[in-house]
Formats: structure tokens, C-alpha cells, sequence
């Protein structure tokens, strides 16, 4: 029920990308639209269960995220006052008891962001980064670069023909294998999973024709490599690309309409 929960909410994100405001009567029109589509009935008691599950979840971490801040912000307070009072007494073991706390503080806030903004299966971002880290307030574009979106054609296919486990692990693996072909040309790029089967690769580089010649080749790679489980089962996905330049203070929304816009185009 979970898996069809996250296909629903995906689905009407991406019905809802090219709206500027996106009141909350709209978003539950189109939610309930793309679940009868999809064959969930949203009076079962199941889904329900589920659903507040999800909601429980997600408010848990939001708290345990305004704890970590408030509690964050109270420990840098103590430390600009000790250390302020440290300096004035020359007192080294004051100063470096605070430094030990900094550091502490450090590792608790990377740890928070992780899990905030990293995805639970492949360790690549998620959609939260890309809005709430790579884009700025106005989700617009913070500098020049090159986006590609990947998608895996068949998944939906896979994963209903072959269950989860199987269809995860090709997502770790596709994860995996776009990551060390870029890292072996040596070009610096984040990659974020933004629906079930679709990854962005946000590329630091100018020349579109190099980066697309280099996607392209991971793309055929990809097509010709079959996966083979524990249990023998084997198979090959499909793939598909678009790309696209994007611009420092560009709107994000036109650079991702345009990209799905052209892979609907090409499937």
C-alpha cells in the first residue's frame, strides 16, 4: 500500500509542476483522480491506516528537526558566551571543551540533513534537497549548469512483474553505475532521486555536446547490461534522457517541465 501511496503523490506532483500556487483543493482533486486511476480506494481502511502512518512519520521527523534546531541554537548561544568569557581569562581548557562541543554540534546537524534530504535506498539526494538545498527560496536556479533527467522506462513493469526487492536493488544498482561512470570523467555533478524510476543529474560544466555524448553512452550501457538475481531471475531495463541547460536565476519550473515535457515526447 505504501508503494501506491508514493506512486499517487508522484503522479500528482509532476500533474502539478507547471502550477505557480497550488491550493490545497487542487492537489486533493488530482490526488484522488490519479488513485482511482490506479485502481486505490481511499475509504479502505488499509490505505487509511497507511496513509496516517506516513503522516505520523513525516511529522515525527519534522519535530525531531525543530528540536535539533532549537536545541542547536541554545548550544551555539553557550558557546559564543563561554567563549567570550575564555578569551578575556586565557583559559585553554574552557576553549577547548567548546571546540569539542562545535564539533559535536557538526556531526549532529550532517547527520540530521542525511536523513532529511538524502533518499532512504540509493543514498543519492532527494526531492526535498533540490528545493530546500540546490534551488534558492524562489526555487530558482543559484548557478549555471547542465540538468539531466533519467528515467527508467519499464519500472512499473519490474517492479509489478518482479516485486520490490528486485526493482530496488535495479534502482541502487542505476544509482550506483551513473555515479562511477561521471566520477571516472572527473566532472563534478550531484544526482538527486526525484520519483520512483526518474533521477536528475545536475552537471558543473558549459559544454552541453560533451555532456550529452557522455550521457548517452552510460544510457547505452545501461540497455545492455542484464541484471541477474539470487534467484536467477534475469533482466533488462530500458532507459530514456532528456537535457537541458539551465541558467543562474533561472525559473527551476520551466527547466523541468521542458525535460518531462520531452521524455512524454520520446516514450
Amino acid at each position: 500500500m505504501k508503494i501506491q501511496l508514493k506512486k499517487i503523490t508522484d503522479v500528482t506532483i509532476n500533474d502539478l509542476l507547471n502550477k505557480d500556487v497550488i491550493m490545497p483543493s487542487i492537489y486533493f482533486e488530482k490526488f484522488n483522480k490519479n488513485a482511482r486511476t490506479l485502481d486505490v480506494n481511499l475509504e479502505d481502511s488499509s490505505f487509511e491506516k497507511e496513509l496516517n502512518k506516513i503522516l505520523i512519520e513525516d511529522f515525527n521527523s519534522i519535530e525531531e528537526y525543530m528540536f535539533s534546531i532549537e536545541k542547536n541554537a541554545s548550544i551555539v548561544k553557550n558557546a559564543v558566551e563561554g567563549t567570550q568569557k575564555a578569551l578575556l581569562n586565557k583559559d585553554i581548557d574552557t576553549l577547548t571543551d567548546i571546540y569539542s562541543q562545535m564539533v559535536k554540534l557538526e556531526k549532529e546537524v550532517k547527520s540530521l540533513n542525511k536523513k532529511l534530504f538524502v533518499d532512504d535506498l540509493t543514498t543519492c539526494y532527494n526531492r526535498k534537497w533540490i528545493y530546500n538545498k540546490f534551488l534558492d527560496k524562489d526555487s530558482k536556479f543559484k548557478d549555471n549548469g547542465i540538468c539531466v533527467i533519467i528515467d527508467v522506462i519499464d519500472f512499473d513493469y519490474i517492479q509489478n512483474e518482479y516485486g520490490e526487492l528486485l526493482s530496488n536493488n535495479l534502482i541502487i544498482f542505476i544509482n550506483n553505475f551513473i555515479k562511477e561512470k561521471l566520477n571516472e570523467e572527473k566532472i563534478s555533478f550531484k544526482t538527486a532521486r526525484f520519483f520512483d524510476s526518474k533521477f536528475f543529474i545536475f552537471v558543473n560544466h558549459e559544454n552541453k555536446k560533451e555532456v550529452s555524448d557522455l550521457i548517452f553512452n552510460i544510457q547505452q550501457l545501461l540497455k545492455n547490461t542484464t541484471l541477474k538475481s539470487k534467484t536467477g531471475l534475469v533482466i533488462r531495463a530500458d532507459y530514456n534522457y532528456a537535457i537541458s541547460r539551465f541558467k543562474n536565476n533561472e525559473e527551476s519550473k520551466e527547466v523541468f517541465e521542458a525535460l518531462f515535457h520531452e521524455l512524454k515526447e520520446e516514450n
